[in-house]
């Protein structure tokens, strides 16, 4: 799978600028996706799928990056959604996967609005969800939304919709990561079942309705908090690890003002080594984060609430060393990034639009931390 994956990095990387003129991840990508398997690691095996490590996927996510952000990004929701879906009661994934065992879900998950109670037999929505990364080529969504009142966490939910019951308003047009289409689905009046609910409290407590239905697959009793980290940031630590190479490589032959060549300069000399420094920083991060977690979870135990809260301070902190080693690249690349033919540009945009997502919110992944370590320290 990971070999595969690294050969479509090519193919990724000569499609990536008709991704971004189209704001949409070419159809190709996504059938190339299917057809090499990598779409289905998440997914449980009696749909199909391979029943895979969380860090396969994760992989999988950070190769792709190399060749396309915007290719790995949506690869990165509609792969991982996957998990999620298995995590909702047997007949929603039945209704999901049993006629289309390929079938893959966008998300809106931030809860916009309050789902309106029908009987017992399920719940009635309406809104406008955005941020939906890769729903030209999803034929359901997972939308977040309250079952109470507006404003109460503990009644948020997941609805899980069909596509075609949706209406995707194609408002796209942003600073980075222009080729996920994330574009906004608007719902009428939209009826969910009960069977297609999912509490968020379930998911972050690794207690899901999907956990009793594949007994065999450690991951869906995960904790979403504690693997869901693994899942986007790779896509912006990757995207340092591009833009190290590319300044490298370009400031090593080039001549200031015509005369002096940059290299020679203890000034770039330093503040490139700091780049590299925070970029691999947060490369190792990432790599040892993502495999003791994957292998804890194969263990079976009881991952603690602690253990999450810490996943998500490591990455969201990766992810913003990254964010500030661009800015100094970036610097000394003086004037010429600012083209927008020139590819720092580009990934400098795609970062700066990484870093506005809730899976680099500092708030919300450093306050909690603190608020451990506080407690720990009161006793």
């Amino acid at each position: 799978m990971l070999a595969a994956a690294r050969a479509l990095v090519p193919r990724l990387a000569e499609r990536a600028a008709g991704a971004t003129a189209a704001r949409t991840v070419p159809q190709e990508t996504i059938a190339a996706y299917h057809a090499l398997g990598i779409m289905r690691i998440l997914q449980p095996r009696r749909f199909g799928g391979l029943e895979g490590r969380f860090s396969l996927f994760s992989r999988i996510v950070e190769e792709l990056t190399f060749g396309c952000a915007s290719s790995a990004w949506v690869y990165a929701v509609l792969a991982e959604h996957n998990w999620v879906v298995a995590q909702y009661p047997e007949q929603a994934q039945i209704d999901v996967w049993g006629d289309d065992p390929t079938a893959v879900a966008s998300s809106s998950l931030a809860p916009r609005a309050a789902a309106k109670r029908v009987g017992s037999d399920g719940w009635r929505l309406s809104g406008r969800f955005p941020f939906s990364s890769g729903c030209d080529h999803a034929q359901w969504a997972i939308l977040g939304a309250f079952l109470g009142e507006i404003g109460d966490a503990a009644s948020v939910a997941y609805l899980l919709v069909p596509l075609a019951e949706a209406e995707i308003v194609d408002d796209w047009q942003v600073l980075g990561l222009l080729g996920t289409g994330s574009k906004t689905l608007r719902l009428r009046d939209v009826f969910v079942p009960a069977h297609r609910v999912v509490m968020v409290h379930d998911l972050f407590a690794g207690t899901p309705p999907g956990a009793a239905v594949h007994p065999d697959y450690a991951v869906l009793r995960a904790p979403r908090g504690f693997l869901v980290s693994y899942s986007l940031p790779p896509v912006a630590i990757a995207l340092g690890c591009r833009a190290l190479d590319l300044v490298s490589r370009d400031l090593a032959t080039r001549l200031s003002r015509g005369v002096n060549r940059m290299a020679d300069s203890e000034v770039v000399q330093m503040t490139l080594g700091e780049a590299a420094a925070a970029i691999d920083a947060a490369t190792t991060l990432l790599h040892v984060g993502r495999d003791w977690t994957t292998d804890e979870v194969s263990t079976g135990r009881l991952v603690t609430e602690a253990e999450g809260v810490r996943a998500r301070r490591d990455m969201t902190y990766a992810q913003h060393q990254v964010g500030w080693a661009l800015e100094r690249l970036c610097e000394l690349c003086g004037a010429r990034w600012v083209y927008d033919s020139d590819p720092l540009q580009e990934i400098r945009r795609d970062v700066m639009t990484i870093l506005t997502h809730h899976a680099a919110s500092r708030q919300a992944a450093m306050a909690p931390y603190g608020k451990l370590l506080l407690a720990r320290g009161s006793g």
